[in-house]
């Protein structure tokens, strides 16, 4: 999650954040994806893969896109690319996928992926200085097919 806007980082905090997303790969934490428009190569956000939880079969995901480019559908192909490779993979039988409440398009764009609500978890998160809830949802590979 971001937490100042896009405006707000400089070269070097750019730097620290690529960083961060190498070392997940390197420490086998998980995979870090930049969004990109398929036609201009820009990048527009960040999806995730990760893989905290693999020896119980759960991996989870989260994605952001860049304010000014939203509303274009990157999150949906997004978030629908990256779980249909991450259940692909061995060992992950179920990715799970948080959202805050408010975040409706958020939220909207992991149902349409096929992602399930399973409920409120109360807060459950940290984020900057808050404890915040977050909708739970999960996706199992039935959901893909029947989301197809």
């Amino acid at each position: 999650m971001i937490s100042r806007s896009a405006e707000a980082i400089d070269a070097g905090d750019a730097r620290a954040y690529i960083e961060r997303q190498h070392e997940r790969l390197a420490s086998g934490a998980g995979f870090s994806f930049a969004i990109a428009d398929a036609v201009t190569g820009e990048v527009v956000g960040q999806a995730g893969l990760w893989l905290r939880n693999l020896g119980e079969g759960r991996a989870n995901t989260g994605y952001w896109v860049a304010a000014r480019f939203r509303r274009r559908h990157y999150a949906i192909a997004a978030l629908e690319a990256i779980s249909r490779w991450g259940l692909s993979l061995e060992g992950i039988h179920r990715i799970e996928l948080y959202v805050e409440p408010w975040n409706e398009r958020s939220w909207r764009a992991a149902e349409r992926v096929g992602y399930v609500r399973e409920g409120l978890l109360r807060s459950w998160q940290q984020v900057g200085t808050e404890r915040r809830d977050m909708y739970m949802y999960s996706l199992l590979p039935d959901d893909l097919t029947a989301s197809s």
